[in-house]
C-alpha cells in the first residue's frame, strides 16, 4: 500500500495549521497523521504529514501550500508498504476524526467565536467539587473502583432512573462508564456483529455513525431521514419499517435528539417498539440531554415500556445535565443477560471509570437538582435568543427544536454545508458544524450549539448571519 509524506517548513504564524486542515479538509482527503516540532532556525517549524492518497493529486496539493502559507519548503516522498506493515487498519482508514473535533481545530487556530463544540457554559458547581475534595482526602480515590462501578453510584442511579424515567432495575443492570460515548462504543461492540445491520433515523449524532462504522466492519448503518416540517422533525414509522433487513439488528434513536433538538412523542416510541417485538431487535436509547426539553414537552424513555425493557439498552451521564463534560461520567442499563455483555467489552476499553469522577457524578445526583432546572431555564433563554438572530437570515430556514440545546436551520441556497463552515472560520471567524455527516437529511444544514455564554452567542449569531447574508 503506498502512502506519501508531506514536509512542510513553515514560520509560526497565526493560522498555518488552520490552513493545512482545511486544504485537505476541503479535498475530502483524510490525514492519517500530523506531527509538528520546532526546527533549529528561529520562529520556524516542521509539519510532517501522512496520507493514503494518489501521487498527483498530491503533487498539486504541495504546490498549492506552497502557495497558501510562508514556507521554506515544501517536500514529499512516496513509500511503498507491505500489508503488514501500513499505518492503520482498514477500518480506521474509513473513518476521520469527528467533524466537530476538526473544526474547533480550525476555529482555534484563526482564534473564531465557537459555536459549535456542545459544552454548558457553566461551571462544575461548588457542591460536587466539595464532595469530591472530601473522597480525596479520605483516600478514596486513589485505587482502582470495581470495573461497574462505585455501589452508592449505582444505588443512585437506579433511583434516580425509577423516579426520573420509569425504568425499574437493579444494581446489577447498571455499568458506570468513562461518558456517553464510552458506554454506546461497548454497547455496539457487544451486541453486533460486522454482518449485522442498524437502522438509525438521521441526521443523528456523527460520533454514533462513526462507532457503528467501527463495530460493523467499515460499513455504515442504515439511514432513515427524519421528515422536516414547519412543526419539527417527524419520524415516518412506515419508512423505518422498510429500512428493516433480514440482518437488522438493532434500532438506535437519541432522544432528545443530537443535531436537531427533536424530542421523539409517546406515540412515535410506542409505534418502534412495536416493530422491535414485530422484527426480534434491540433498542439502543442515547438519552445524554434527558433533561433539556422545552414548551411542555416531557422526555419519555422508551425503556419505561414494559413490552420492550427486555430489549432495550439505554444510555444516560452527567456531562450535560450537570456541566459535567471534563468528568467523564455515563451509565448504562439494560437486560441482566445484555448488561453482562457489555462489561467485558467495558472492561477491556477501560478497566473501570476513573474513581475521582464517580464521586463527583454521585454529590451531583445526590444534590437537590436545581442547577439542573437553572440550566434548562438558562438554556430556554437562549434557545429564545438564537430564533429572533436566525430569523434575521434570509438564507436560513429554521425549525425551534424541542430538546437538547442545538439549533440546525436549512440553507435555502444550493451550497456545500462542509466547505461553507470552513469559510465561516476563516472569513466571518466564527464556527458552527455542517449538518452532513450527521447523515441523511443533514446536508444543506449547520448546527449551532447555544450552550455557550449569551454574549458569545449573540455575537457569534450576529457574525454568522451578516455573512450569509451578504455573501450566498
Amino acid at each position: 500500500m503506498k502512502t506519501t509524506t508531506i514536509t512542510i517548513l513553515s514560520e509560526n504564524k497565526p493560522g498555518v495549521l488552520y490552513r493545512i486542515s482545511n486544504l485537505f479538509l476541503r479535498r475530502k482527503i483524510n490525514i492519517e497523521s500530523l506531527s509538528v516540532s520546532e526546527i533549529k532556525k528561529p520562529g520556524f517549524s516542521r509539519f510532517i504529514i501522512v496520507v493514503n492518497e494518489d501521487e498527483a493529486l498530491v503533487q498539486k496539493i504541495s504546490k498549492q501550500l506552497a502557495r497558501i502559507i510562508e514556507v521554506l519548503e515544501v517536500s514529499i516522498q512516496s513509500n511503498e508498504t507491505s500489508q503488514t506493515t501500513s499505518v492503520g487498519s482498514e477500518i480506521a482508514k474509513r473513518i476521520q476524526v469527528s467533524i466537530i473535533k476538526r473544526i474547533e481545530l480550525a476555529g482555534r487556530a484563526v482564534n473564531a467565536l465557537s459555536l459549535a463544540q456542545g459544552i454548558p457554559s457553566f461551571e462544575t458547581a461548588k457542591y460536587i467539587k466539595d464532595a469530591v475534595k472530601t473522597a480525596m482526602e479520605t483516600d478514596r480515590t486513589d485505587k482502582y473502583t470495581p470495573g461497574y462501578g462505585i455501589e452508592p453510584l449505582r444505588g443512585i442511579i437506579v433511583k434516580k432512573l425509577k423516579r426520573d424515567n420509569g425504568i425499574t432495575a437493579t444494581n446489577s443492570q447498571v455499568i458506570v462508564t468513562h461518558g456517553a460515548i464510552e458506554a454506546l462504543m461497548a454497547i455496539f461492540m457487544g451486541l453486533l456483529n460486522p454482518h449485522d445491520d442498524v437502522v438509525m433515523p438521521t441526521p443523528n449524532y456523527a460520533s454514533h455513525i462513526t462507532q457503528l462504522r467501527i463495530a460493523l466492519g467499515g460499513r455504515s448503518p442504515i439511514f432513515v431521514p427524519f421528515d422536516e416540517t414547519k412543526e419539527g422533525w417527524t419520524l415516518d414509522i412506515d419508512k423505518l419499517e422498510k429500512a428493516i433487513t433480514p440482518a437488522t439488528k438493532a434500532i438506535l434513536i437519541c432522544n432528545p435528539s443530537n443535531p436537531t433538538g427533536k424530542v421523539y412523542s409517546r406515540q412515535e416510541l410506542k409505534a418502534i417498539a412495536k416493530l422491535a417485538i414485530k422484527y426480534d431487535l434491540w433498542i439502543v436509547a442515547d438519552e445524554i440531554y434527558e433533561y433539556f426539553t422545552y414548551e411542555g414537552r416531557k422526555h419519555v424513555s422508551i425503556g419505561s415500556f414494559p413490552e420492550v425493557a427486555d430489549r432495550t439498552i439505554s444510555v444516560f451521564g452527567v456531562s450535560k445535565s450537570y456541566a459535567m463534560t471534563g468528568w467523564r461520567i455515563g451509565y448504562v442499563v439494560g437486560p441482566q443477560k445484555y448488561i453482562d455483555e457489555v462489561f467485558k467489552i467495558h472492561d477491556s476499553l477501560v478497566t473501570c471509570p476513573t474513581a475521582v469522577s464517580q464521586y463527583a457524578a454521585l454529590a451531583a445526583m445526590k444534590g437537590d437538582q436545581k442547577d439542573v432546572a437553572f440550566y434548562k431555564g438558562e438554556f430556554e433563554k437562549r434557545r429564545a435568543i438564537t430564533a429572533i438572530e436566525l430569523a434575521k437570515c434570509k438564507k436560513l430556514t429554521y425549525t425551534t427544536p424541542h430538546g437538547a440545546y442545538y439549533a440546525f436551520p436549512k440553507l435555502t441556497v444550493p451550497v456545500d454545508d462542509v466547505e461553507l463552515s470552513m469559510r465561516l472560520i476563516k472569513e466571518a471567524k466564527v464556527s458552527v458544524v455542517p449538518g452532513s455527516p450527521f447523515g441523511k437529511g443533514g446536508e444543506g444544514h449547520i448546527r449551532i450549539s447555544y450552550g455557550v455564554e449569551e454574549d458569545a452567542l449573540r455575537e457569534g449569531l450576529r457574525r454568522l448571519v451578516k455573512y450569509l447574508n451578504e455573501n450566498l
